[in-house]
This record gives structure tokens, C-alpha cells and sequence, in this order.
């Protein structure tokens, strides 16, 4: 569930020299992994049993579900925009961070009570904190890094492995309690979990010092200093784009793909099931079995090929997840398929969040001018917003018209995406 200027951001690989004498982060990069360690766990406590606590707790129809929970999840993107505005001009990034977690507190110890009228409210919390926690905190992460400094890809690798340790945990939890109906304890663990990032933001913030200076302070390429503000807002958006299919994409892993699972794997090992919740917590298991792989060879392949061909790869890799389970929803008519064909379809998405999602991500963060860092990532946010609202969209044509249907759509879409950004990426600058 995962994160993570001008053409394609340095990479420590790319300047020996300097990484050779450059080996710590900021101090203030602890806390702030920290509170995400915290916030993604609690976060995918909800994620990961969101569309069956629609199900199970509150009532709802299985299309209606999967839709509510994109709508859910898109709210909270799209409030990034004037959640970041609100950073930028009033509370300040790290107050943001601060207020945010409260926020988040409160919305799961209202989830943790059993009545059903708490639902609202709850999600209410949940969509301001998360407007005002994921612009504020990608602008501290930002801004404790000088402009041209080659640590600050590493520090987006090291963070979306965090992001991803913290999702396994927290589906982890959620899928050992809820197997119980047990929704209590799992939002009041989500409710303490955000207690303790509310109180390491609060007591740490003076070492979240942001630097202010909009020169950088180590060496970098000439043309990434001055890329023209066409060239920059044409490559923002086809980041954007890029960002929007993968999550079309992605966002059916807690969705549709969930609830097929449900119906059509079977999930029995050595005699036991496994907690459909555990499930949403495979591709980032997957991500932290590849992760020294991962930290050694993207930089290379980034330096080698460029970050506009990597994207557009990790699109392909998004089409062929889903091009795997045309055959296995065929199949799955007649008898339970073998884990397998989920696992293969997770290792792809795997593979693509990968190449779209920190690396599109760095190099937006380059190319926003520093005064509207907050504003350039509410717009990143709501291109998110708007790819998890067509992945409800899509799940939902998933189960009303046919899982094929909805295969078919999730394989095509990424696919012209990844032709859009080949193509256009030859007139958008360096590679």
C-alpha cells in the first residue's frame, strides 16, 4: 500500500563520490519511519478487512461494498489536495503530521465501539486525517533532504519497505481477530498503534528540521537544474497517469480479488485456512522477500535505462497480473484453483508497484517547486483518489457483470498506459 528536478533523480550508484562520504540520514528520518511504520500498520488493520467488515458488520451487499470502500479509500486521497494546501499556508507540515494522527486515533477507537452508528463518524475521522498525514509527511520527508542529495532515493526505497513491513503486520492482526468477529480488538490495536505515532511526532518534531534552501546543496546534472516548466508538468502527468491505472489495479487486491479468492482458491494449508486478511498482506510480504534485490538493482536499472521506461514496465507488469487469472477464472468453474495463480498474480503487481509507485513518486517530489510541495502532492494524492475510485468501480462490474469482464478491463487499461508513457516519455527531456 504501499510510496516512495527534471528527468530521473540521482541515485547513490549514480555519484559514488558523493554517497562514499554521505552514509547517515537526517536525524529527524528515524521518527518520521517511524510514525509511517505506525500508521500503515493501523491502516491496513481497516484496508485489509474494510470490504468484509461492510460485509459482515455493517450489512452491505457485495457490489455496494466494494464500491463504499473505493469511494472510502479515494476520499481520503482526494482530501489530500486541500489537505496539503492547508499544510502549505497555515498548520506547516510536521503540525500537520501531528494533528492528523490525532485524527486517525480517534476515527479507530470510534471503529473499536460496537455500535453501528459509529460507522460514519468513524470514516469522517479517517478521511481528514489521511488528508492532512500523507501530503504532510512526504513534504518532511522532502525537505529533510537538501534538493540534489543522492540519499534521498534510498531513504524512498528504505520507507517503502517500511510501508510494506507495516502492512504484513497489521493484516497479520486483523486477519488472526476478525476470523474470530472479533472488531473490537482489532481497531482498539489500530487506535493505541496511532497513540504511539501521535507521540513520537509530538516529542520528536524539533529534529524534523526541514531545509530551506531551494539550491542544492550537492552536486547534480545541469539538465535536471533546468528542465523547462512545460517539460516538468507534462512529466507530473504522466506520472499521474501512471499512478492512476496501477491503482485501478492495485486497489482490487483488498476488493474483488479478495472476495474471489473467498469463492474460488482454495486456501487450505496443511490442513488449516488461511485468514482471507493475510491475503492482502501478501504482495507486501513479496515486497520485503525481494527487497535486497530490490535496494541493489533498481538504482542500476534506473541509472542504465531511465525512470519513464521503468514506469511504463511496471504498467506492463500490472496488465500481465491480471492477463494470468483470465485462464484461472476459467478454470476455477469447476473446482477450486491451487494458490498459485494468486501468488503469480501478486508477484507482478509486486513488480509493477515497484516500478510506478516510489520511483514516480521521487521524481515528482523533484520536479514540484519547493514553495508548493504540499499543493504538487494533493494532486499526486488525488490521482490516487481517482484510480481507487475506478478500482471500486471495476470490482463492482467484476461481480455484477463477470470476473472475465473485469479481468479483461484490469489487463487492457494498465497496458495503454504503458503505451502512453513509452511514447510520450521520448519528448519529455532526458531519460
Amino acid at each position: 500500500m504501499s510510496v516512495a528536478g527534471s528527468s530521473q533523480p540521482h541515485t547513490p550508484d549514480a555519484q559514488p563520490s558523493v554517497s562514499h562520504h554521505v552514509r547517515r540520514y537526517p536525524a529527524g528520518f528515524l521518527p518520521v519511519c517511524f510514525a509511517v511504520l505506525c500508521e500503515r500498520c493501523a491502516a491496513f488493520m481497516l484496508a485489509s478487512s474494510l470490504v468484509l467488515m461492510l460485509c459482515e458488520r455493517f450489512g452491505y451487499p457485495r457490489a455496494e461494498a466494494l464500491r463504499l470502500a473505493g469511494l472510502i479509500t479515494a476520499a481520503g486521497y482526494l482530501g489530500s489536495l486541500p489537505g496539503g494546501l492547508l499544510s502549505d499556508r497555515m498548520l506547516g507540515h510536521r503540525r500537520g503530521l501531528i494533528v492528523s494522527s490525532l485524527f486517525l486515533t480517534a476515527a479507530y477507537l470510534l471503529l473499536s465501539l460496537p455500535s453501528k452508528r459509529v460507522l460514519w463518524p468513524s470514516l469522517a475521522a479517517l478521511i481528514v486525517g489521511n488528508s492532512l498525514f500523507k501530503p504532510s509527511l512526504y513534504v518532511v520527508v522532502r525537505r529533510l533532504f537538501a534538493i540534489a542529495d543522492p540519499r534521498f532515493e534510498r531513504a524512498q526505497l528504505w520507507l517503502h519497505l517500511v510501508i510494506n513491513f507495516a502492512a504484513v503486520l497489521g493484516a497479520l492482526i486483523a486477519g488472526t481477530w476478525t476470523q474470530k468477529g472479533d472488531w473490537s480488538v482489532v481497531f482498539s490495536a489500530a487506535s493505541l498503534t496511532m497513540l504511539a505515532a501521535w507521540s513520537v511526532l509530538f516529542f520528536g518534531q524539533k529534529r524534523m528540521m526541514h531545509f530551506r534552501n531551494d539550491e542544492p546543496s550537492f552536486p547534480g546534472k545541469q539538465e535536471e537544474l533546468t528542465l523547462s516548466s512545460w517539460h516538468r508538468v507534462k512529466s507530473i502527468a504522466m506520472l499521474t497517469l501512471a499512478m492512476v491505472l496501477f491503482n485501478m489495479a492495485f486497489g482490487q487486491v483488498d476488493g474483488s480479488l479478495l472476495l474471489w479468492t473467498s469463492q474460488h482458491v482454495d486456501r487450505t494449508l496443511s490442513g488449516r485456512a488461511i485468514p482471507l486478511p493475510w491475503f492482502v498482506a501478501l504482495p507486501s510480504l513479496l515486497v520485503l522477500l525481494i527487497a535486497p534485490v530490490q535496494i541493489v538493482l533498481l538504482p542500476r536499472l534506473q541509472r542504465r535505462l531511465g525512470i519513464y521506461p521503468l514506469v511504463a514496465n511496471g504498467l506492463v507488469a500490472t496488465s500481465l497480473a491480471f492477463a494470468v487469472l483470465i485462464p484461472a477464472d476459467r478454470l476455477c468453474r469447476s473446482h477450486l484453483i491451487g494458490m498459485g495463480w494468486l501468488i503469480a498474480c501478486h508477484l507482478l503487481l509486486v513488480v509493477g508497484e515497484t516500478l510506478v509507485s516510489p520511483l514516480g513518486l521521487s521524481l515528482v517530489l523533484k520536479l514540484a517547486p519547493p514553495k508548493l510541495l504540499g499543493v504538487v502532492m494533493g494532486v499526486w494524492f488525488v490521482s490516487c483518489a481517482a484510480g481507487y475510485w475506478l478500482a471500486g468501480e471495476v470490482g463492482a462490474l467484476w461481480f455484477s457483470l463477470s470476473p472475465t469482464v473485469g479481468m479483461i478491463l484490469l489487463t487492457l487499461l494498465p497496458l495503454l498506459g504503458a503505451w502512453v508513457v513509452f511514447r510520450q516519455s521520448k519528448g519529455t527531456g532526458p531519460k
